[in-house]
């Protein structure tokens, strides 16, 4: 039976840990695994929780919907924290690897979140950065 085309394109465009087609790696180069922001303002969030989530997934994606009204009650920093944790949050450690959240070929992660904060109590107006490592936000 010949190889569907979909099919043989995953095969020959895997990511294969520690190999890359055509060359090798230098690891001299590598960036590092979470980017930090040295010099500003950090605000540590509360740890989040994951057992007070208890809306079921099915349920959630459901309900979705895009909101252009908002309300003038501020989030809590809980509320934000969970938000944050459930976007990109590590969930557990494997091998010396942080695994987050939302899945990443390799768990190479290239994915930084920011945000721009308005109305959320306790974390000052501004634009941040979510440092995934210490569940914290540096104040850009």
């Amino acid at each position: 039976m010949k190889e569907k085309i979909g099919d043989r394109f995953q095969r020959e465009t895997m990511y294969h840990r520690g190999k890359l087609p055509g060359g090798g790696l230098d690891w001299s180069t590598k960036p590092a695994v979470y980017k930090r922001y040295s010099s500003v303002p950090i605000i540590t969030l509360p740890e989040p929780a994951p057992d007070k989530l208890t809306t079921p997934i099915g349920k959630v994606l459901e309900e979705r919907k895009s909101v252009r009204s908002f309300g003038n009650e501020p989030l809590t920093s809980f509320e934000l924290s969970q938000l944050l944790w459930a976007s990109q949050g590590i969930t557990r450690h494997v091998q010396g690897f942080g695994l987050r959240t939302a899945p990443s070929a390799g768990a190479l992660y290239p994915i930084e979140t920011y945000l721009a904060v308005h109305n959320v109590s306790e974390v000052e107006a501004g634009i941040y950065h979510y440092s995934v490592e210490t569940h914290e936000l540096a104040q850009l």
